[in-house]
């Protein structure tokens, strides 16, 4: 094969190939999703992690566990021992930014993990370092999802 060929064969492909990648990375480019800005700003937003600490409500206080994922959605833990728990999911949002609300429907058992009812939680808060403060009114149900009472409740929780 004469030199001039070999170099064209040689440049073809590497053309070919250059090309290719090119396409690859056109249609990778073409398909991916958009981002939007509210959406980068709840992937930074402070509340996202992982939080331990007290809710005070008109029964007391007790334990609970939060955590806020950066695509919105929360999951809540509280009480425990004796005196039964509960846990629940939701949703939250960002207000500003060090500030957020979120809501959980939060389902209520006994010590033998027997259902006692449900609390609507409603919640303003606000993160200042590693400290989560919120506040807002829960609406209590019993087992048959019949209204009961509303009550304040506040939780203060760290970052772990």
């Amino acid at each position: 094969m004469p030199r001039i060929v070999r170099n064209l064969a040689v440049f073809a492909s590497a053309t070919a190939v250059a090309l290719s990648g090119a396409a690859l990375a056109s249609t990778t480019a073409a398909g991916a999703e958009t981002v939007t800005d509210s959406q980068v700003f709840i992937k930074a937003h402070p509340v996202v992690g992982s939080w331990q600490g007290t809710v005070q409500h008109q029964g007391g206080s007790g334990p609970i566990s939060l955590n806020f994922s950066s695509s919105g959605s929360v999951c809540l833990r509280s009480g425990g021992g004796s005196g039964g728990h509960g846990e629940g999911t939701g949703t939250w949002k960002s207000t500003g930014t060090n500030t957020f609300k979120f809501t959980v429907r939060e389902y209520l058992y006994d010590s033998a993990g027997t259902p006692t009812g449900s609390v609507d939680v409603n919640q303003s808060g606000s993160i200042s370092g590693k400290t989560l403060s919120s506040s807002g009114v829960s609406t209590i149900y019993d087992v048959n999802g019949n209204f009961i009472t509303t009550a304040q409740a506040k939780i203060t929780a760290a970052r772990i």
